[in-house]
């Protein structure tokens, strides 16, 4: 899975690789997530399930929604085009900023 796909990084098969460690800032030229006022940032256009957007909450260790540069997890809703939920990822952000992606319901513990 390639996504989201931007101008500033090439992702890796099976990675969000750009968006935790990536400098440019979300809502700014360059960047494909809007961050929106609740906290959440978001991403138009065509998702690996079938979605045309996603949201994505960013959280530390605790389970609280924090800022994308501060982020060590990630919850990625995927939603079609009249809002309804298509799927959700969780992931893990590594040092380097490497989101390491499951899918809900994904037993068999390899990054989607």
């Amino acid at each position: 899975m390639k996504f989201p796909v931007c101008d500033f990084a090439d992702s890796e098969d099976g990675f969000y690789s750009q968006c935790s460690g990536c400098p440019i800032k979300a809502s700014s030229e360059g960047c494909v997530l809007e961050e929106l006022e609740d906290g959440t940032y978001e991403f138009r256009g065509a998702t690996p399930h079938g979605g045309v957007r996603a949201l994505f909450i960013f959280k530390d260790n605790e389970g609280n929604q924090i800022p994308k540069e501060d982020a060590e997890h990630v919850e990625i809703h995927e939603l079609d085009e009249l809002g309804h939920l298509v799927t959700i990822l969780y992931g893990m952000v590594d040092p380097e900023g490497v989101i390491y992606l499951k899918k809900s319901g994904d037993r068999s513990g390899d990054a989607e």
